[in-house]
């Protein structure tokens, strides 16, 4: 349908707009909501944008429910031999069918964009928690942590790996379940071609990228186990391991070999906890856990840890309760 006006009927130059913005008509000078469909979805608010692209909120008409649509960014998707990536590693993401995966309802393209629809996931994501509280108690980053391994384990038996995993993409179906969104896509960002080997821009979010990313290699389930690392570490710590906001290659080269150490930054987090941690942030591979079976076995001995300090510090602190509870 070709947007109009809404006061003088005017037709609306809305080519290379995005979603909800507002566009000036020209005879009146009357500024317009812009609501363009993709295919049978209305999108209906702005949830986040990204590198990639941006989520929306957004109706689906034929089956009246709402969902998250994610449009890629044109210069992502405007190739074909990109377009048939996206396709069939979104198809591939949406055979993932796990409690802790945001699940893919569909795909398809249209207005020359390229688009993943996915549950709606409304309660947030980790990054607004870190936003909000700062620091976040060392029994929740761990709940959260063997959660999202989990996802990724389920996926990583598909064959994904996740290229992407960072605070913005753990989302929460409520206070305790999380759930690891946008597998796959951030492989097919554009680089650009012209800058030097040396300095190169990396698409990514800086503190939470893979090093081996900035030398150009191969990335593998180890660098989803490094992503997550910086994540968690983030989030219990309140500051990344790589505190920088710089996309210079070279510059990052550098600081993913110096990590910080976390019970540097927050010394009340266990030691167990911060082994596991230290460990899957290590610069080199080869030092990471190369399994999730093995990583999930770390992450419940740490919690078991944890579980055993804080029954012994309630037993200190009640006697009387501890010597006299009933059976």
């Amino acid at each position: 349908m070709t947007p109009t006006c809404w006061i003088c009927g005017a037709v609306l130059d809305a080519g290379g707009y995005e979603p909800l913005v507002r566009v000036v008509c020209r005879n009146c000078g009357q500024k317009n909501l812009l609501q363009r469909t993709f295919d049978h979805f209305v999108p209906v608010e702005t949830l986040g944008a990204g590198g990639m692209g941006t989520v929306y909120k957004a109706r689906d008409t034929q089956l009246e429910r709402f969902v998250a649509l994610k449009l890629l960014r044109k210069d992502v998707s405007s190739e074909a031999e990109h377009d048939a990536q996206l396709q069939q590693e979104a198809r591939i993401a949406a055979s993932v069918n796990h409690p802790n995966v945001v699940q893919i309802f569909s795909l398809g393209t249209d207005h020359g964009q390229f688009y993943v629809v996915m549950e709606l996931i409304d309660h947030g994501s980790l990054d607004d928690l870190i936003e909000s509280q700062g620091r976040l108690p060392e029994e929740q980053v761990l709940d959260v942590g063997i959660q999202i391994a989990r996802g990724l384990r389920a996926a990583h038996r598909k064959g994904l790996i996740h290229r992407d995993v960072k605070p913005a993409n753990i989302l929460f179906v409520d206070e305790q379940a999380a759930k690891i969104g946008d597998f796959g896509l951030a492989a097919f960002a554009t680089q650009d071609p012209h800058r030097a080997e040396g300095d190169r821009v990396i698409w990514g979010t800086p503190p939470y990228v893979a090093p081996e990313r900035l030398y150009n290699q191969p990335e593998d389930v180890r660098s989803d186990i490094y992503s997550l690392g910086a994540t968690l570490f983030h989030a219990v710590a309140g500051k990344p391991p790589i505190d920088s906001d710089t996309n210079s290659a070279t510059e990052l080269r550098e600081l993913k070999q110096r990590p910080s150490e976390l019970r540097a930054i927050a010394p009340e987090v266990s030691a167990p906890t911060a082994r596991v941690l230290q460990r899957m942030i290590a610069p080199d591979p080869k030092q990471r856990f190369s399994l999730y079976d093995e990583l999930l076995a770390e992450f419940d001995v740490a919690r078991r840890a944890l579980e055993i300090a804080y029954a012994r510090r309630r037993s200190s602190r009640w006697p009387f309760f501890r010597l006299f509870r009933p059976n």
